[in-house]
């Protein structure tokens, strides 16, 4: 360490002093002198001193004297507003704006119309086609199916035909064409909507939607009359109509958007959905239904 009595000169600071032998802004244009007493540390030129609380260089006692080490520019920039770095400044490089590639947005969900359901399902075509069947209180014309059917389609998102059609197939002939949103045949307590789920499939389904509901009405055991309450909660006719896409996307995933199942207009494959992917039985009427179904929605 040496001490020595120095002119320094103030000045603005974003200036410097050719007295400071540190510094490398440029000088002030009208510097005032005044006197101070400081110590320095001597050291390699290149290196900074521990006294210097601004410089980012490297101090001398981390470095051995006897050779030069180059400074290593930081991976950062500085801004014009700090008057102290030494680092270039951000408004001295160029900026890539090349964006990232879009992706692909997903495949929107289908929408069916009225002209389609009604020739697929023209039972229910009109509003009056409710008024002779024995269940008239159960039964959906096709205007509210419709309502229902395309909510189900975008809430599971269901993009492919084939996919469509075998859902409303099937729940065309499990519910009688829309006649149904219970099971009648034999009656069995607990079965239902125009999926015509069993019992464990409703449960699981009205937990899924309704879990505090079904849970409270399960909570005095499994009773025919507990059962009943729970299918009560999926009856509505959003919950009702959403049950076989809900089923196809949780239950047979194999089928939900697989390249090699329920391909369009490929009656086999909708064989081997009922049969193998639900656990139905097949009969002809299943494949007459199929061929409406198929017949309207990919026209």
């Amino acid at each position: 360490m040496v001490t020595s009595t120095e002119q320094y000169e103030t000045f603005p600071s974003e200036y410097t002093s050719v007295k400071d032998p540190y510094s490398t802004h440029p000088m002030s244009s009208a510097p005032t002198m005044v006197t101070s007493t400081e110590q320095y540390e001597t050291f390699p030129s290149g290196y900074t001193s521990v006294k210097d609380p601004y410089s980012t260089r490297p101090m001398a006692s981390d470095v051995s004297t006897s050779r030069t080490v180059p400074l290593t520019p930081p991976t950062f920039y500085t801004s014009v507003k700090d008057p102290f770095s030494t680092q270039p400044m951000s408004s001295d490089f160029t900026y890539s704006t090349t964006s990232a590639p879009t992706p692909t947005p997903p495949a929107k969900a289908l929408q069916l119309t009225q002209k389609q359901l009604d020739a697929a399902i023209p039972a229910r075509a009109g509003s009056g086609s409710c008024a002779s069947v024995s269940t008239p209180d159960e039964c959906a014309t096709n205007d509210k199916a419709l309502v229902a059917i395309n909510k189900a389609l975008t809430k599971y998102g269901i993009t492919r035909h084939s996919e469509a059609v075998a859902v409303i197939a099937l729940m065309a002939y499990e519910s009688g064409s829309w006649q149904y949103n219970t099971n009648h045949f034999p009656g069995r307590a607990g079965q239902g909507t125009r999926a015509m789920l069993m019992f464990n499939f409703v449960e699981s389904y009205a937990k899924s939607l309704h879990p505090e509901e079904a849970t409270k009405a399960l909570a005095g055991g499994i009773t025919d009359a507990s059962m009943n309450s729970v299918r009560g909660l999926v009856l509505n006719d959003n919950d009702s109509f959403g049950s076989g896409f809900w089923y196809l996307v949780t239950h047979a995933v194999a089928y939900h958007n697989s390249a090699g199942k329920l391909r369009d207009g490929n009656l086999d494959d909708f064989k081997d959905y009922v049969v193998s992917g639900v656990g139905a039985s097949w009969d002809s009427t299943r494949q007459t239904i199929w061929e409406a179904v198929n017949s309207a929605v990919t026209a």
